[in-house]
């Protein structure tokens, strides 16, 4: 079965954060996401999180360089579509309107 570009990220944050050993509890990282409201949503690496809703689309993602994401565009990391994905800070020209993230 083939893998598909959109799943990478979703598996490779999600076996990071399973695969004992690979992620210290101790060292939960914590990540910073804007949105185009100003709101600010605080989130924990480790599965896949719902984002708060009504707040517009995602227009930054503050984190350390180390530490991988990936947002999607429903509630739910599986079943749904990888709108963006990758490392550290960033920020966004265009909203992204996603519905989770995974931080690992």
């Amino acid at each position: 079965m083939p893998i598909r570009p959109a799943n990478l990220a979703t598996m490779s944050a999600t076996i990071a954060g399973a695969i004992p050993g690979m992620s210290n509890k101790d060292d939960k990282e914590t990540v910073r996401i804007v949105f185009e409201s100003g709101h600010e949503q605080l989130v924990e690496n480790g599965g896949c999180r719902p984002l708060e809703t009504g707040q517009g689309g995602v227009v930054t993602i503050d984190s350390d360089s180390k530490v991988r994401f990936a947002l999607f565009a429903g509630t739910s990391c599986q079943g749904s579509r990888a709108m963006a994905s990758g490392h550290g800070s960033v920020t966004f020209g265009d909203p992204v309107l996603a519905g989770a993230v995974v931080i690992g």
